[in-house]
């Protein structure tokens, strides 16, 4: 019984433990018309992606460091230079179709 509880709850922590680095070739999702924010000096493409630190909202992307490609064919306009963030990087946007 006691190896059994204590089976489950290391399986439950290892669960909860997450990372801020998801796999590198997972791509982003994100709805229509949404907009998409990363540093720019983070911003380089390979192949029909553009990989950068993408976020959904300007504060996410300015903390993020970790980098995830965003399909060309997903995006509608951009990217464009928009703001600074606090830590002196710029942010660029991109509006997906």
């Amino acid at each position: 019984m006691t190896k059994t509880l204590a089976l489950a709850t290391a399986l439950a922590l290892a669960a909860c433990a997450s990372t801020d680095k998801p796999a590198s070739n997972t791509s982003v999702a994100a709805a229509s018309g949404q907009a998409m924010y990363c540093w720019q000096d983070k911003l380089s493409t390979q192949g029909d992606a553009l990989v950068c630190n993408w976020e959904s909202t300007a504060m996410a992307a300015c903390d993020a460091s970790y980098l995830t490609p965003l399909s060309k064919a997903t995006v509608a306009k951009g990217p464009e230079k928009i703001r600074m963030c606090t830590n002196g990087q710029w942010l660029v946007q991109v509006t997906l179709r």
